[in-house]
Formats: C-alpha cells, sequence, structure tokens
C-alpha cells in the first residue's frame, strides 16, 4: 500500500477508541454505511469503483496482489478484503477506501467522524500517471458517489 494512503488510514482511526466489539480501525464494507447514507450508497453502486474488481477479472489478475489492492476495500487490514472467495464483499473500491475504516464510526457515528473529503493525494495512491495517464482529479471526483 502506498505510504500517503496508509498514513491517511491511520489518521482516520487516530484516537477513536473501541466501538463495541469493532476496533475503531475495523473495516465494516458499504452495507453498513448504506443505512445513514442510503442516497451515497445507491449512487456508488452505478459507479466503476462499485465493480473495480471485475476489471481484473476480465484479464485474469484478479490475484496479483499489486493490482488487488487499489481495486477492493481495506485490502489485507482488519476486516477487508481478503481474497475474492473469504470476503468477496469487501471487493470494490467503496466508502472505506477513500473516508478510512468505519469500525468506530458505525458504533458512535457522532463521537468517531471519518475522512469527509479525502482529497487528491487518496486517488492518486491507484490513479498514478503510470496506470492511469490521463487521470483528472476534477472531472473524475464530480461523479465519485455516482451520478
Amino acid at each position: 500500500m502506498p505510504w500517503c494512503f496508509a498514513l491517511l488510514l491511520a489518521a482516520a482511526a487516530g484516537g477513536a477508541g473501541r466501538a463495541g466489539s469493532e476496533p475503531a480501525a475495523a473495516y465494516v464494507g458499504w452495507e453498513r454505511c448504506a443505512p445513514c447514507h442510503a442516497e451515497l450508497a445507491e449512487g456508488w453502486q452505478t459507479t466503476r469503483h462499485a465493480k473495480a474488481i471485475d476489471s481484473l477479472r476480465k484479464t485474469g489478475q484478479e490475484n496479483l496482489p499489486g493490482c488487488v489492492e487499489c481495486h477492493v476495500t481495506g485490502y489485507e487490514k482488519d476486516g477487508g478484503f481478503i481474497d475474492c472467495e473469504l470476503t468477496p464483499e469487501m471487493a470494490g473500491v467503496q466508502c472505506e477506501a477513500c473516508h478510512g475504516p468505519g469500525g468506530g464510526h458505525v458504533g458512535d457515528p457522532m463521537g468517531v467522524q471519518l475522512v469527509r473529503d479525502a482529497g487528491e493525494e487518496v486517488c492518486r495512491a491507484c490513479h498514478t500517471e503510470d496506470q492511469d495517464p490521463g487521470f483528472n482529479y476534477e472531472e473524475k471526483t464530480k461523479g465519485i458517489h455516482g451520478d
């Protein structure tokens, strides 16, 4: 995982404490976000991020760690994606890929805030010049939660 993304996730989880039985830094998946953020979750499902793992499956790259880490959520992190068989519910670039692990926020929505505006650095962790040379942050973020 690129260092700047790891740093952002660490900052998002910092000082959050425990919420129920889930550690603050645990990934929980978009379905745990949806009850409170239904409109955003519904819009996200229409995006390419929601189906990001499919592009790897089409080319037989779904088992290559260097590719998978940018097409799933919480790659090999607590509660995050392990592989397509064990954690298919964490496939795709979900809410927590940008806003940080949601375990603490789900348990204490008012007390544990996630990263609201992740910023270009988070996007650039995967949308690198080599991988996505035509990436335009301003244009791409307009539809990040759907149309």
